[in-house]
């Protein structure tokens, strides 16, 4: 499948390297290419402009800070974008001297890029967890809950199978229905980060149990 994977920080590089290893045909998107060059060296990845990247690929995947998410793709184009699985990994926030704040407190990121990009077909996935976590599932020391949000049912099948790509099973992937659930997803931020202090590691996944056959 070809992907092109819109930014290039520790997310963006670590699932571009994940799905290329799997066999994919792996492409980096940059809002600035020529500066990030090092990056496509470092993962030996072909790197393009957002529009470019994007234009080539089945898969767009959103990597990029999540308070710029929505301009930095509308530099793709709505008709680049048109028909195409969005999957957006990204959350938005900003660092205040009290601590982070969420950009998208009352709704979700993933719910802004649907209504931006109505033909396009999001999925909100990978949003709970750090980024070696999202590619190295089984280093933890059981199997946890990755989600799944989003309206179309057929990108969510395609989603499901690049996860499953990265390590992750079937079994481990809860759908939790449309794209406003999105809002669950992002707003554990806050949990994530306090859990990170408790256990002094960003590499913690979390699992849903449900409750035991009666």
């Amino acid at each position: 499948m070809r992907i092109a994977v819109i930014g290039t920080g520790n997310v963006g590089r670590a699932t571009a390297r994940a799905w290329a290893a799997a066999g994919h045909d792996v492409v980096l998107g940059s809002r600035d290419p020529g500066a990030r060059k090092d990056v496509g060296a470092e993962l030996g990845l072909p790197l393009a402009a957002v529009r470019e990247a994007a234009a080539g690929a089945e898969v767009v995947v959103n990597a990029t800070p999540g308070a710029d998410s929505v301009a930095l793709l509308r530099a793709a184009g709505a008709d680049v974008l048109d028909g195409k699985v969005l999957v957006d990994i990204a959350v938005g926030y900003t660092v205040e001297p009290h601590g982070f704040v969420l950009t998208h407190a009352e709704v979700s990121l993933g719910e802004e890029i649907q209504r931006a990009f109505p033909a396009a077909r999001v999925v909100k996935t990978l949003t709970t967890m750090d980024s070696v976590t999202m590619v190295a599932p089984g280093g933890l020391t059981g199997e946890s809950t990755v989600f799944l949000s989003g309206d179309d049912p057929a990108a969510k099948k395609v989603t499901g199978a690049l996860l499953t790509d990265l390590g992750w099973p079937e079994s481990a992937h809860l759908d939790l229905g449309g794209i406003e659930t999105a809002r669950g997803q992002e707003h554990f931020a806050h949990m994530f980060v306090a859990l990170a202090g408790a256990l002094g590691t960003h590499a913690f996944n979390i699992r849903v149990v449900p409750p035991a056959a009666k």
